[in-house]
């Protein structure tokens, strides 16, 4: 019977729900890809609602949040459902900042999602909060009581008192909401009993009787009050309640309150099912009624075996509960077989629950290994992506690199084709004025001038600059004089150069000429230009020339 009452209140809730998660009118929406549609098929063939809403999003039926906000639906409500995915949906909604409604069905939607794993009992109190926040800012009083009881609800499973003023809110709110209009009485009654149930595990049996009374009379009011609840409903209900109630009251010392209960129980239709007898059992052990006690054992037992259900809590609570009415009736060889099968399914209890851990481990090591071969296959993705940007970064810093190189290159190269052409000037000035000191009359001449000419001639003639190991006294003797007069005759015709000046100055100019019209590398026109060295060479030409001895002939090569 309480499976049934569970599904007239899902039922209920699912209505609330689909009212507010409308698609919008029919005229706007092919009917096709409306929610109420593709959630007929999301538990079975997840895969069919998913294209459904991929083709909604393509045909322009719903928005992108729309459509997130059904798939977290479907991996929420699939036959093996996937949480993570969808949290992620739903987390996609609520960070696109969507309008007030749109983002309370989020919440409500990713509150339910978030229930369903103990390890996100702290996010179930979070988002429930939020939702209940933003329904009281919209004046939507009972989604705020909603928000409120789960949030309520979880804080007490991880401790008990610490959501007890949230719970106690909701239930301020939907008693308000019933005193005005019927359609809250089922919430209501559902509140009240889950409350009686979460303060019974306080053992606070007088609270459990408040509240139970109370909602025996919230379903007197449902009967009167609310025509079209489903056949039976109000009568599971009771049937519950007082199997409850006859329990706590008899916790209490209330003896006779118990008894009455527990007869009220017993004219119920719903007490006719053995399904729903296992609650008054616990009363009747309470109270020693050991016949009651047997009676019940033979109606229920057989339902625990239909269902292969006899190796769980609720069976060992039965056969504990026989095992003591087999006592109390002096049947002690039937009742000790009874304890040893109590105790059988507890070793079998703490083997399932030992499986139980050691699967769950083994589970969650899988997905920490999942986990880390993700966070493996993220951290690769990230050094790649470092990579492939260094390396781009590097191509650019070369590729600006070369350029300027290139720039610097092309301005290098213009600035020395015209120290070329000012050096060609240069040496055309020179010849100039030697030819011109050569074609002046002998009597105009001192005799310095007239030793320079000689000197001049010797030069263009016989080349002896030449020989590296020229001295200034072979030089001299060439001439038929001593060198200091050819000394003094350089320093005052070669406007202050020494003798090695001039020697270096005729050696450079026939390298220069040597560069432009030979192709002999470099260090052979050097050495036939009567340089020691290479180096020196160098040094001097580029003292000279203001480029280097390759830039010139780079340049003459260009001009010829």
């Amino acid at each position: 019977m309480k499976e049934i009452v569970y599904m007239f209140l899902a039922g209920l809730v699912f209505a609330a729900c689909s009212a507010g998660n409308g698609s919008g009118s029919p005229a706007d929406a092919d009917s096709t890809y409306t929610w109420e549609n593709i959630r007929q098929s999301c538990y079975e063939n997840p895969q069919h609602s998913l294209a459904l809403i991929d083709t909604a999003v393509m045909k322009g039926v719903a928005d992108e949040n729309r459509a997130d906000w059904m798939r977290a639906q479907v991996w929420h409500n699939t036959k093996e459902p996937d949480k993570q995915k969808a949290r992620a949906y739903c987390q996609k909604v609520l960070d696109s900042n969507p309008d007030s409604l749109e983002r309370m069905k989020a919440l409500r939607l990713m509150t339910a999602i978030c229930a369903s794993k103990s390890e996100w009992n702290e996010d179930v109190v979070r988002y429930a909060i939020d939702g209940a926040l933003l329904a009281h800012s919209l004046g939507l009083v009972t989604d705020e009581a909603d928000f409120y009881f789960e949030a309520g609800k979880v804080m007490e499973q991880k401790q008990r008192g610490s959501g007890m003023h949230y719970i106690d809110r909701s239930l301020n709110i939907y008693r308000e909401a019933a005193g005005k209009s019927p359609e809250y009485l089922a919430m209501l009654s559902s509140y009240l009993g889950q409350k009686a149930r979460i303060i019974a595990m306080r053992e606070d049996y007088a609270g459990v009787v408040a509240l139970l009374k109370e909602r025996l009379s919230i379903i007197a009011r449902i009967d009167k009050e609310v025509p079209d609840a489903p056949a039976g409903w109000t009568d599971g209900q009771r049937a519950y309640t007082y199997s409850v109630l006859a329990y706590c009251q008899q916790k209490t010392g209330d003896t006779a309150g118990a008894r009455r209960s527990a007869e009220a129980f017993e004219r119920t239709d719903a007490s006719k099912l053995p399904q729903n007898k296992y609650d008054i059992l616990n009363y009747y052990a309470l109270a020693g009624n050991s016949e009651r006690i047997l009676q019940i054992y033979q109606e229920i037992e057989p339902a625990f075996r239909e269902h292969e259900d006899t190796i769980s809590d609720m069976y060992r609570g039965l056969v504990i509960n026989y095992a003591n009415g087999l006592h109390a009736l002096g049947r002690y060889r039937e009742a000790s077989m009874a304890r040893d099968r109590c105790i059988m399914l507890t070793d079998s209890l703490v083997q399932r629950e030992r499986q139980g851990e050691t699967l769950k481990l083994a589970q969650l090591m899988k997905t920490q290994e999942k986990e880390l071969a993700l966070k493996d296959k993220e951290a690769q993705a990230r050094i790649h992506l470092i990579i492939i940007l260094s390396l781009l970064l590097i191509l650019s810093v070369c590729a600006v690199v070369l350029w300027r190189i290139v720039i610097a290159q092309r301005r290098l190269h213009q600035k020395n084709r015209e120290l070329f052409d000012i050096v060609q000037q240069m040496l055309s000035r020179e010849e100039y004025q030697q030819k011109d000191l050569e074609e002046k009359p002998v009597e105009m001449l001192t005799s310095l001038q007239q030793l320079y000419r000689k000197l001049c001639t010797l030069m263009r003639d016989k080349q002896p600059y030449t020989d590296s190991d020229l001295k200034r006294e072979d030089l001299a003797a060439m001439l038929g004089t001593n060198f200091s007069y050819v000394a003094d005759a350089i320093r005052e015709c070669a406007d202050g150069m020494t003798l090695g000046d001039f020697l270096d100055d005729w050696r450079i100019r026939h390298a220069a000429r040597l560069l432009g019209d030979t192709s002999e590398p470099i260090g052979l026109v050097a050495e036939m230009s009567g340089f020691q060295s290479r180096s020196h060479f160098n040094t001097l030409f580029r003292e000279k020339f203001k480029m280097t001895p390759s830039e010139y002939r780079k340049i003459s090569n260009e001009r010829k």
